[in-house]
């Protein structure tokens, strides 16, 4: 009982909006301890980092202070010290661990809720100052090349710090003017609740402001707030002939593409169905047709016993950045387009002159290899024309033929082998023949090059690589499944986004450009067949393509 009681004084000091800083204080650091044992128990180094001795040192001087100073006798603008140095703890930890660790950068919330919840707008202000100098910056500052996402991407914390304190500084305003009314005259009553209207209609003003839409559910998935930006693109999404569509009603594609996207897997939905995640893009229309296309994020609400209250979801108008990204892609089918005239003159010439039966031997050779170069490049420029015409048609152009994805795999893993043995990286194949199937095996070969290339590229030295092909429930399929690095079920989300670098290749300066998944994705759609994927940090991964089959197909024997 004693216990019982201790425990809920604790929790309400820790809730409290006019004291109890020290509780509050320690409540933020066992949660920073919990991440500090994690963190330890997969590696002490890590936690004998100067960084991670200068945020632990911060937070020994915060903690000093939220039990040492006298604050009731302190003005209340001495109430940021402690909270701000907590962000700064948290900035440092989340620099030190490449900004990959969800918990690590939602911890920033903590005192963030503190800051609103004891100087109100003023708290929301600081924290947001403090987001944005101490996590934004350091983190545009780290950026290789500086463009509109990571911009974008680098602004989301204050900009959640704003929007997280106003919401909290605004209902507390609501709850405290609804208290003073209970307890005054019916008079006082009536001023009280007009100026908790007034303060309503301010929240309502402010959320209102924002260009990016918010939308705000209970527990039970029903809308609790939405501003007018989140109006204005429900319209966007509903369907012409219904004013006021569910969730599975709107018009939803995946961006790029004319797969609509299934409403279990909308973010709303996904919401409700208590996810947390970040940068999921959707677009109102397929593609070609000029459609808007939005990113949205979602974080659950917590209540003051720390149980889910609902979730908050924020959209935002990404359709510029997509639209750079097509004028680039167009550059490059311009520069594409006039590099293929001079490059069949070079192959054509090239021909001309290994026909001299007077040619030496060597400089056949030597002009051998350089007709074989050419005509590499001249087939790369033409893959990065097709790639731009297909995404402008909404669909990649397929050349099917009667092939077998078994001996398509056969082939590339020869063609990756001398690339692997030089890496120190061993190559397992088991290949069962595959029967015939209607499929463009150029592009079929060419995502399970990546695939190899990508698997022998983030093994290191003496792992291995593993190839298997197999036929069941009316499809043929290859899994390529490696022993490396291995990613986080985060780096795993957005895996096919055009252009995405993990932070773990990055920060091993892995080479590439991000487009190889998403080129594989593409083909594998256009077959009307799947890629999926499963992996782990640190003990590999596994992508399988799935392409449908004809079900008269003779059955498989095994590749020799």
């Amino acid at each position: 009982m004693a216990m019982r009681d201790s425990v809920r004084g604790f929790m309400s000091e820790v809730v409290d909006g006019r004291g109890g800083q020290a509780s509050k204080q320690l409540y933020f650091v066992l949660f920073f301890l919990g991440i500090t044992l994690i963190v330890a128990a997969s590696g002490i180094e890590q936690v004998l980092t100067g960084a991670y001795l200068w945020a632990i040192a911060i937070l020994v001087v915060a903690t000093a202070l939220a039990y040492g100073l006298p604050w009731k006798r302190l003005a209340p603008g001495w109430d940021a010290l402690v909270p701000v140095m907590d962000i700064a703890a948290i900035a440092i930890l989340r620099q030190l661990m490449g900004g990959v660790t969800p918990a690590v950068s939602m911890l920033a919330f903590i005192p963030v809720i503190w800051l609103a919840g004891r100087l109100k707008v003023t708290g929301t202000v600081i924290a947001t100052a403090a987001a944005l100098l101490m996590i934004s910056v350091p983190g545009l500052m780290q950026v290789p090349q500086l463009t509109a996402l990571a911009i974008l991407q680098a602004l989301m914390w204050p900009v959640m710090a704003l929007q997280v304190g106003l919401l909290i500084s605004g209902a507390l305003t609501l709850i405290e003017a609804q208290a003073a009314s209970s307890r005054a005259s019916p008079r006082e009553k009536e001023v009280l609740l007009r100026h908790a209207a007034s303060q309503e209609q301010l929240l309502q003003n402010v959320i209102d402001s924002l260009s990016a839409g918010i939308v705000v559910v209970d527990r039970y998935g029903h809308d609790l707030l939405m501003n007018r930006a989140q109006q204005h693109i429900h319209q966007v999404f509903s369907p012409p002939e219904n004013e006021d569509p569910n969730e599975s009603q709107l018009v939803m594609f995946y961006p790029g593409t004319a797969i609509p996207i299934p409403a279990e897997d909308r973010p709303v939905r996904r919401a409700v169905l208590k996810e947390t995640f970040s940068n999921c893009t959707v677009a109102a229309g397929p593609t070609g047709t000029g459609a808007p296309t939005f990113s949205a994020s979602a974080r659950q609400i917590l209540d003051v016993d720390g149980e889910r209250d609902g979730a908050v979801v924020v959209f935002s108008d990404v359709t510029p950045f997509f639209e750079m990204s097509r004028a680039q892609r167009k550059f490059v089918a311009d520069v594409s387009h006039e590099l293929r005239t001079p490059l069949t003159s070079v192959i054509g010439y090239l021909d001309l002159v290994m026909d001299d039966p007077e040619l030496p031997e060597r400089s056949r050779k030597h002009l051998e290899i350089a007709e074989r170069n050419a005509e590499q490049l001249l087939t790369l420029v033409s893959d990065l024309l097709q790639d731009h015409i297909s995404q402008e048609q909404g669909a990649m152009k397929l050349d099917l033929q009667s092939a077998r994805l078994s001996e398509l795999a056969a082939q590339a893993v020869e063609s990756i082998a001398p690339r692997a043995a030089s890496g120190g990286v061993g190559i397992e194949v088991d290949l069962a023949q595959t029967p015939r199937t209607d499929l463009d095996p150029a592009r079929i070969t060419l995502a399970l090059g990546n695939l190899l290339s990508n698997a022998v590229k983030y093994t290191p030295r003496g792992g291995t690589v593993t190839v298997r092909t197999s036929t069941s429930d009316g499809a043929v399929q290859a899994s390529v499944s490696d022993t490396g690095i291995g990613m986080s079920d985060k780096e795993v989300a957005h895996l096919f986004t055009d252009y995405f670098r993990t932070p773990t290749a990055l920060q091993h300066n892995i080479a590439g450009h991000g487009i190889g998944l998403t080129l594989a994705r593409r083909a594998l759609v256009a077959h009307g067949g799947q890629i999926s994927v499963r992996s782990e940090p640190g003990k590999g991964s596994e992508f399988t393509l799935r392409l449908p089959l004809d079900v008269h197909e003779q059955p498989p024997g095994r590749v020799e």
